[in-house]
């Protein structure tokens, strides 16, 4: 940036500055020579002007005029050549730019003026080259750092230190994916202002600023987008001072290699989200030999040998207006899962915890080697990540499985059921938001012991085998009613509630279940019994759909 300061400095040509000394600092974007009474028309302002001062002749009222004239449309400033028009600047015009700060200087006879603006020509052009040589050194610098896959903690490293800034980059939903300080870091409740502010402008592509109480300045907010969508926003806050324009170029710079980042980011994710999830799907499935399952973790970068546990982290419900009735609400639902997926996956890594993870439904599975990991740290692993959801996604609640560890790879999947019947199994007992482990299946965990099929049928028929076959001879309901009727803790009317019925309906069903079946539902033994074969059941159901699918 040329200055009027620069300007005067310039050797040989003998500038004498006199009126305005508060404002030689001013930025000359060109320079133009007039000889007109009033050439605002053909200036844009920041020209500094050169003149003989024909324009400035008259009466002193008038010379006021034109000056106040130049003034007011935002020159940088007046060069007045002496020897034509005037010997020496007239006194009026002096006061006057003094009296706004406005530079003025005397250009002397013998310099002509076109050596100044081939001066300041030379000078903008070497100005503007070692710009454009200073903005290559940082462009194969940032893409150095994507090259060398340093990530964006990196890329936001180097930007703090050139621009001497802070800076923080947020997903489009709010998320911190990495922050630099220069001199100070953003506090926490500065960044959760600042997102506030951005939340409500977060459609715009533009450019924009917001305050931010404690920062020296205003905050730059750039958004980034990305496969041709807004996918982060780079808040910047200068240390002291305004942005440069060398500051500018080098934003520009950061914006595009995080561009790139994220789009890669995202590319790999994916990918890898696919992999994990296929993965699950032929574990759970049993598809899979111990041999492949360690051949999987290790491809993962998991040590096989070691032991592993499943863990379930299920959405309980959303907190707000999603209910899956809409379009939009499905969207924004399936938005949801997406970030809690983010979530844990985040939360995970930087605990630096070995594992993987993929969506199932409204639930994230994740493999997690604990390796030294008792089982109380486990659960407290769980705990905090529950808290961290809580704050990430006020959105939803969420309850949090845990299956037991196994060395035996093939034993992974009762590890999965284990987590997902724990949920079940505690969510049963009310309240939402629960952490479930192995030891919350009680009498339960012996179902998920047998691992084939057959047993879990024989065991089934064994206790509602005559009413499965009641219900569908008679087109009856007795065995949905009696789950219905467990599930309530035998509750009465609220189990009469869950099936649409009276009470003295569900009472009269009740009791022709304990005909057909030969059991009393007074004896906390046989309501066990009932409860173990309803899940056995779901157990043979989840089965049969896994084999259809593979099938198909």
């Amino acid at each position: 940036m040329i200055t009027v300061q620069d300007i005067l400095e310039i050797p040989d040509l003998n500038l004498k500055l006199l009126a305005g000394a508060k404002s030689v600092s001013n930025p000359v974007r060109w320079v133009h020579i007039a000889e007109v009474p009033d050439p605002t028309p053909w200036l844009k302002g920041g020209e500094l002007l050169l003149t003989t001062g024909y324009g400035l002749t008259g009466p002193a009222e008038k010379q006021v005029e034109a000056l106040k004239r130049l003034i007011d449309h935002n020159l940088s400033g007046l060069g007045v050549g002496t020897g034509f028009t005037f010997d020496k600047v007239p006194e009026t015009l002096i006061r006057l730019a003094d009296e706004y700060s406005f530079p003025l200087f005397e250009v002397p006879y013998h310099v002509p003026f076109i050596a100044i603006t081939e001066a300041v020509s030379s000078k903008i052009v070497n100005e503007q080259y070692a710009l454009l040589q200073r903005s290559l050194a940082v462009h194969e610098k940032l893409t150095k750092i994507v090259l060398e896959e340093k990530g964006l903690d990196a890329i936001l490293s180097t930007l703090s230190a050139l621009v001497g800034c802070s800076a923080v980059l947020f997903d489009f939903h709010g998320l911190v994916l990495c922050e630099a300080a220069y001199r100070r870091k953003v506090a926490g409740e500065m960044i959760a202002d600042l997102w506030r502010q951005i939340s409500d402008r977060r459609a715009s592509r533009q450019i924009f600023s917001v305050g931010l109480e404690g920062a020296s300045s205003s905050v730059q907010v750039y958004p980034v987008v990305a496969s041709h969508r807004i996918g982060a926003f780079l808040a910047v806050v200068k240390d002291s001072g305004d942005f440069s324009d060398y500051d500018r170029i080098i934003l520009h710079h950061v914006v595009t290699v995080t561009a790139l980042e994220l789009v890669k980011k995202k590319a790999v994710a994916e990918t890898e989200k696919r992999l994990a999830g296929d993965f699950f799907d032929e574990l759970i499935a049993s598809d899979l030999y111990e041999e492949e399952i360690a051949r999987r973790l290790a491809f993962f970068g998991l040590e096989p040998e070691q032991e592993h546990l499943i863990t379930l982290v299920d959405i309980d419900g959303f907190k707000a207006y999603l209910d899956g009735t809409s379009d939009r609400e499905e969207t924004a639902a399936q938005d949801i899962k997406e970030r809690l997926h983010w979530a844990v996956d985040e939360f995970l890594a930087k605990r630096e915890a070995l594992f993987i993870s993929a969506s199932r439904s409204d639930s994230v599975v994740v493999l997690l080697q604990p390796g030294q990991m008792a089982a109380e740290g486990v659960l407290g692993l769980a705990g905090e990540l529950r808290a961290a959801i809580a704050e990430m996604l006020p959105e939803i609640t969420v309850s949090i499985g845990i299956g037991r560890p196994h060395k035996s790879l093939v034993d992974l999947r009762q590890s999965y059921y284990e987590a997902h019947y724990a949920i079940k199994i505690r969510k049963l007992k009310g309240g939402t938001g629960v952490i479930a482990s192995f030891d919350d299946l009680g009498s339960y965990g012996l179902l998920l012991g047998l691992q084939d099929t057959l047993s879990l049928e024989v065991f089934y028929d064994s206790v509602l085998g005559k009413l499965h076959e009641y219900d569908e001879q008679s087109s009856s309901d007795l065995v949905k009613s009696l789950a219905c009727f467990l599930e309530a803790n035998g509750h009465w009317g609220e189990a009469a509630e869950r099936l649409y019925v009276h009470r003295h309906t569900l009472r009269y069903r009740m009791k022709r279940v304990e005909e057909i079946t030969g059991r009393d539902l007074g004896s906390s033994q046989d309501r066990m019994e009932f409860w173990l074969a309803l899940k056995a059941k779901e157990l043979i159901d989840q089965s049969g759909k896994k084999k259809a699918l593979r099938a198909v």
